[in-house]
This record gives structure tokens, C-alpha cells and sequence, in this order.
């Protein structure tokens, strides 16, 4: 019996500059040493082209509103935007 798996492309969007270039040029980095299996795994799926990493600004990052404290008006231009008020 054939299997057919799906081909997923998936979007990351990323305002860490560092974060950015270690996923699009993957190399041996003394402060990196750390990092376990699963980033090669991600960077062999950038590679494919299966994920697209790209940049956002950071006053647009809508994960910000769950990792850190905002200033009143980020907070409330993010949580507008996640309820597509805005």
C-alpha cells in the first residue's frame, strides 16, 4: 500500500537578528555548542525550503504579548491585532 505524505511549508516569523542568521547560516559557533538535535533538524528543513523563516519588526512580533511585559499601547495594538480588531 503507497503512502502519500503531505508536503508542509510553514512560515516562522522572527525579529531576533541572531536567531535569524544562525537558522539561514547554519555553522559551528563556540556560544552555539549547546544547541541539540532538534536545531540541526530545523536547519535541515529550512534548507528544503519546508520552512520560511522571516524577519518582523519587533513592535509587530505578536508573540511578544505572551513572552514579556509591553508598555500599555503595544499591548493593546497586539491584542488587537490577535482579535482582528485592528
Amino acid at each position: 500500500m503507497l503512502m502519500f505524505l503531505p508536503k508542509i511549508h510553514c512560515r516562522v516569523f522572527e525579529d531576533n537578528n541572531e536567531a535569524l542568521e544562525l537558522a539561514k547560516t547554519p555553522k559551528y559557533r563556540p556560544r552555539t555548542k549547546h544547541i541539540n538535535i532538534k536545531y540541526w533538524h530545523f536547519v535541515e528543513y529550512v534548507k528544503q525550503h519546508n520552512i520560511e523563516i522571516l524577519p518582523v519588526d519587533t513592535k509587530d512580533q505578536l508573540a511578544d504579548i505572551f513572552t514579556k511585559p509591553l508598555p500599555k499601547d503595544t499591548l493593546e495594538k497586539l491584542r488587537d491585532s490577535i482579535q482582528g480588531i485592528d
